[in-house]
C-alpha cells in the first residue's frame, strides 16, 4: 500500500509499505478521509515541540484525524465486521497490561498516539491498523467528513468539562483553526447564551459566525480585551478558550476572564511562558487549566454530530486527494491565511 512518511524536516515521500494484517483483535481499515492538523504541518516542517523534545522521531508515519471502512477483521475482533464505517481514539492502548486486560483501556500506561508521540503508524496511508477496543461505529447520519472532525472536536470538548453554561454565560474562543472553530460550535450547542470568536482573518471569523458565534472580534483592528470587557459590562467571560498557541493571546485571555471563572488553553506553545500574570490569577480566583484529548470524549462528540442541526463542515476550507498531499505540504505556506481544515480524500 502507499503511505506518506516524513523522513526528516521538510522531506516527505510516498512509500510502498506492507498493508497491515488483521490479526487477533486488530482490524485492517481502509482510510476514507483524513484531516491535516496544525501538528501535522509542524511535524513536516520540524517546528513541532514534540520533535524538539524527542517524543517524535523521524521517520514518522503521521496523521491522526481520520475515518474509514473496515475491510478485514482479526479472529478475535468483537462488535465489528467488514463494511462497517468507523473512527477511533487518537491513542492506541497496548491491550496487554493489567488495566487493558481488565477492560480499562483508558488507563493504559503504554498508549501510543496515532501519528504523533510514541508513534502508532498514522492515517496518511491507504490503510490503517486499529484494535476493536479503540474503535467506534460511525452512525448512519454522520458522514465521513464529520467523523474525521470528531478528533479535533474531542479536544475542544475537554474545555467544557465540569463547566455549566446557560443563557447568561459568555464563552470567548481565541483562535480560528479547527480546534477553535469546533469550540465555537460546541459552546453554542452546550448552551452558552453568547459565544464570541476572536481571530485575525475576516473570512475565518465569518465561518465562525456561521457555526455558532454571536460576535466576531478581529484582533488586528480591535483590542480584544477591551471588546470583551465592554460586551460584559466590565465583568469578563465565564469561560475563555485559547486555541491559537500565541503567548500574547493567552495573556489577553486571562484578562478577559471573569473573576472566579476559568480560562482553558488547548494549545501548544513554542517555548515555556515566563510572563503569565500569576498575581492576577490568584487575586481574581481565576483558574488556568489545560485541555487535550481524553478517552471518552470522541463518543460524546459523535453524539453531538448526530444531534446538532448546525453543521461543523463549513470549516473544511480545502479538499485534496491523497496523491496531492505531498505537494500541498510543500506549498502550504501560501494557504496559511485561508485554511482551517484541509480534508484529504482517498
Amino acid at each position: 500500500m502507499k503511505a506518506l512518511t516524513v523522513l526528516k524536516p521538510q522531506v516527505a515521500e510516498y512509500q510502498e509499505v506492507p498493508k497491515p494484517a488483521a490479526v487477533g483483535r486488530f482490524m485492517t481499515v481502509k482510510v476514507e478521509r483524513a484531516g491535516i492538523c496544525a501538528t501535522d504541518f509542524s511535524i513536516f516542517s520540524g517546528d513541532c515541540s514534540f520533535v524538539r523534545s524527542g517524543e517524535i522521531v523521524y521517520p514518522v508515519r503521521f496523521g491522526h484525524e481520520w475515518s474509514g471502512t473496515v475491510v478485514e477483521c482479526g479472529n478475535e475482533v468483537r462488535g465489528f465486521r467488514p463494511g462497517d464505517r468507523i473512527y477511533s481514539d487518537s491513542g492506541i492502548s497496548c491491550g496487554k497490561c493489567p488495566d487493558c486486560l481488565a477492560g480499562h483501556y483508558d488507563k493504559c500506561r503504554f498508549t501510543r498516539s496515532v501519528g504523533t508521540i510514541n508513534c502508532w503508524d498514522g492515517c496518511f496511508a491507504e490503510y490503517i491498523s486499529i484494535p476493536d477496543y479503540n474503535a467506534y461505529h460511525i452512525p448512519d447520519s454522520v458522514s465521513f467528513d464529520e467523523a474525521t472532525l470528531i478528533e479535533p472536536s474531542a479536544i475542544s470538548y475537554d474545555a467544557f468539562r465540569n463547566v455549566e453554561l446557560n443563557e447568561a454565560s459568555t464563552v470567548v474562543v481565541i483562535g480560528t483553526g479547527a480546534i477553535g472553530m469546533s469550540a465555537v460550535w460546541l459552546a453554542k450547542y452546550l448552551g452558552a447564551g453568547r459565544v464570541v470568536v476572536v481571530g485575525r482573518t475576516p473570512s475565518k471569523l465569518e465561518i465562525g459566525r456561521k457555526i455558532g458565534a454571536d460576535i466576531a472580534v478581529n484582533s488586528t483592528v480591535t483590542d480584544p480585551v477591551k471588546a470583551i470587557k465592554d460586551l460584559t459590562d466590565g465583568q469578563g467571560a465565564e469561560l475563555v478558550i485559547e486555541t491559537s498557541g500565541s503567548d500574547k493571546a493567552l495573556y489577553q485571555g486571562i484578562y478577559m476572564t471573569r473573576n472566579d471563572c476559568r480560562i482553558c488553553s488547548l494549545s501548544f506553545y513554542e517555548h515555556d511562558l515566563d510572563g503569565v500574570p500569576v498575581d492576577h490569577l490568584v487575586l481574581n480566583k481565576i483558574s488556568l487549566v489545560g485541555g487535550a484529548g481524553r478517552f471518552g470524549n470522541p463518543q460524546k462528540v459523535c453524539g453531538i454530530f448526530e444531534k446538532n442541526p448546525v453543521k461543523l463542515t463549513p470549516i473544511i476550507t480545502h479538499r485534496i486527494k491523497f496523491g496531492e498531499m505531498k505537494d500541498f505540504l510543500e506549498s502550504s505556506a501560501k494557504y496559511a491565511k485561508s485554511k482551517i481544515k484541509v480534508m484529504v480524500e482517498f
